[in-house]
Parts: C-alpha cells; sequence; structure tokens
C-alpha cells in the first residue's frame, strides 16, 4: 500500500499513512520526513549507510526541510518531534520543519493564530480568549448572585467555584462538538419537566447571561476560539494551498473542527495524514461494527471523514527505525476486537507474551489502580 490512489477521473484521492504499533511514533515520522525527496533529498532515501537510518547529515538542501509544515496534536508532541530530529541530526545544525500544535481542551495556552502564517480573518483579527480563570470567577459570580431563592441551600464560595468549573467544562464541550443549548426545553418527557425546569434555569447562566458577559469583555471562549481558528486555516488551504509540503501526524481528529483540517491537509497535492497504530488487520465486519468505546472508533470515524477506505492507507515508511516483534500489538488487537464471531479464539505466541506477567486483582478498584501504574 502507498497512502495514495488515483480516482477514474485522474484526480488524486486523499493521502492517509499510519506508523504501526510497536514503533517509535516521532522517530519514525521524522526519519519518514527526512527521507522523502521534498526534505531535499533527491532519491527519496539514503542515510547513514552503516544504521540505515535515515539522517540529516548529508541533505544536499538544508533549506528543504524548514518549508515542511507539520501539525501535531499538543505541544508535548512538537517538543518530542524537534528531539526526535536532533537524535537524527548526526550533529550537523539543522533547520526544523514548522511544527504546529492542533491543540486539545487540556492544552488551554495553546494558540494557533500565533503561529500559523494564515491570511487576514484567519485568527489575526479575532477577539482574544477570556482566561481560563477569569471565566471561572465570573461564572462563581454569576452563580452566587441566584439568591437564596432559587437553592434550597445556597452554595459557599468553593462550592460556587466547583460548579462554575463544572460550568466552564460542559461550555468547553459544547463548542468543541459545535453544538449549542437551543434544544434543551425539549430534551425530556413531560412529567420530568418540572424537575427539568429547575436544571434550565440553572442553565440560563450560559444560555442567557453569559453571552451578554462574554460580549462586554470583548472575548471568545478558548473553545469557539480555537475552532474558528482552524476553520479559518482550513479555508485559507483550500482556496489558495500551501507550497511546501504540509504533514498532519497523531491526530484522531476528535475534535470536529480538526478533522475538517486534517481532511484539507489530505487532499492537498503535498499534505498528507497519519495516523498512530490504524488496526489494518481487523475484518471489515468486526471494522463496521465498533462501538464509540473501541481505540480504533475515532480512527475508523475519521477516515470516513476523510473519504479514504481502510485499505488504502499506506505503512509510513520510516528507514532504520526498528519496530518491535507484532505479536502483541497483534494480540492487543485481537483482544479488543467486538465480541462474537470475529476470531473470538485469541492464540499468542512466546513474542506476544514476553516480559508479561498476570495480576490477579480483588476489585475493580484495585484493577484500576494497578493499570495507572
Amino acid at each position: 500500500m502507498n497512502g495514495s490512489s488515483t480516482t477514474d477521473r485522474g484526480e488524486s484521492a486523499p493521502t492517509v499513512y499510519t506508523i504501526p504499533p510497536g514503533m517509535p511514533f516521532v522517530d519514525a515520522l521524522a526519519a519518514g520526513v527526512l527521507a522523502r525527496p521534498e526534505a531535499g533529498r533527491p532519491d527519496g532515501g539514503g542515510g547513514d549507510a552503516a544504521a540505515g537510518v535515515a539522517t540529516a547529515a548529508d541533505l544536499p538542501d538544508p533549506l528543504a526541510l524548514a518549508r515542511v509544515t507539520i501539525l501535531l496534536p499538543t505541544r508535548r508532541a512538537c517538543r518530542s518531534l524537534s528531539e526526535a530530529f536532533q537524535r537524527l541530526s548526526a550533529g550537523r545544525p539543522l533547520l526544523l520543519p514548522l511544527m504546529m500544535p492542533l491543540g486539545d481542551l487540556d492544552e488551554e495556552e495553546i494558540d494557533l493564530s500565533a503561529a500559523m502564517e494564515a491570511p487576514p480573518g484567519a485568527g489575526a483579527t479575532l477577539p482574544p480568549a477570556i482566561p481560563g480563570l477569569r471565566r471561572q470567577l465570573m461564572l462563581s459570580r454569576l452563580i452566587l448572585a441566584r439568591g437564596s431563592k432559587a437553592w434550597d441551600e445556597p452554595p459557599t464560595a468553593d462550592q460556587a467555584a466547583r460548579l462554575a468549573a463544572e460550568l466552564a467544562k460542559l461550555l468547553d464541550q459544547v463548542q468543541t462538538e459545535r453544538l449549542g443549548f437551543e434544544g434543551l426545553a425539549g430534551l425530556v418527557p413531560e412529567e420530568l419537566a418540572r424537575h427539568w425546569q429547575e436544571t434550565l434555569e440553572f442553565l440560563s447562566i450560559l444560555t442567557e447571561h453569559w453571552p451578554k458577559i462574554l460580549a462586554g469583555e470583548g472575548c471568545l471562549d478558548g473553545a469557539q476560539r480555537r475552532n474558528r481558528v482552524i476553520e479559518a486555516q482550513a479555508r485559507a488551504w483550500r482556496r489558495s494551498p500551501p507550497g511546501g509540503p504540509v504533514i498532519a501526524a497523531g491526530s484522531t481528529g476528535s475534535i470536529p473542527a480538526t478533522a475538517d483540517l486534517l481532511k484539507v491537509v489530505a487532499n492537498l497535492e503535498k499534505g498528507c495524514v497519519i495516523l498512530p497504530g490504524l488496526d489494518t488487520g481487523m475484518p471489515d465486519e468486526a471494522w463496521r461494527s465498533l462501538a464509540q468505546s473501541h481505540p480504533q472508533y475515532g480512527l475508523a470515524r475519521l477516515l470516513d471523514h476523510i473519504g479514504v477506505g481502510r485499505d488504502a492507507v499506506g505503512d509510513w515508511q520510516a528507514p532504520g527505525i526498528a519496530r518491535t516483534g507484532p505479536g502483541r500489538a497483534a494480540l492487543i488487537n485481537r483482544a479488543l476486537r467486538p465480541a462474537g464471531g470475529f476470531e473470538d479464539r485469541i492464540m499468542a505466541d512466546d513474542d506476544a507474551l514476553e516480559g508479561v506477567e498476570r495480576l490477579d486483582c480483588p476489585s475493580p478498584q484495585e484493577e484500576a489502580g494497578a493499570i495507572a501504574l
């Protein structure tokens, strides 16, 4: 598989690769980038003749790598990839690719508009994101301002702060999914309407009061602003594709705006998406019946969104990067397949279980604690 195909009209199909389990993701990504022609290596190969690793030491054009743009899930992933390039640079100074974090809800400091070379309207003119602590304090104030009649027992300042944190989390989740609060009133049956009205009255903090306060502050919620920046970048690249290669790696597209951007990148002439650990061996019937709780569900949904079949996803070529035996990854993948008729009997060889010990836990709590360790 080569990660791309051609349609009947002769147009290039979306380009998607995967880095298999058992291969260090950032090292494989860096080695693959260095080995590609667009990184300045004319033959798309080469590297350390002894180790078989694609290094930066023999790149004929030291500026070529700087023309590559790599989108990664988080700032930590960007730092890890930088370190991987340094390991492969053979001590030679190296101009790194432009690495940008797509971000997630846990990384409030991420601001794509500061990193992306976007045209006017792609982020620079957007209002700033309201600081998380200020938002929580203002929501706490709204909760306390509801008065004693709204509560059987009015909350303390500490309780109001915790409620505000939960409201902020709900707001982020709704905005991340590009949803709204318009249909809340009709969500429950009439016999529960009285109790639901009490909940709706509390949520009016978000549906009625918070938008006015946010407008007065001249700010956007962080999730809302991130969506707008990513959406603007996707529109900009649709209108005017970048001249250099664009690689989006490691993201599963769990945020809808990010999934849209990944679709754009996969369809760029010099773009590709690299998925982490796609299970290419799962039977098609099992693949089609994946539950939302399955680790591969997000990848399956992203592939559907991009419009590419699993059989068209190629392995990312990373010269010289060793991969651990496939037995353990295959064992885990088979153990996680949907139950019922999909090769239920799991056979494991010595390679799959090497270094594995069995631990019997007397309770789910101890089991969770052992897994966390």
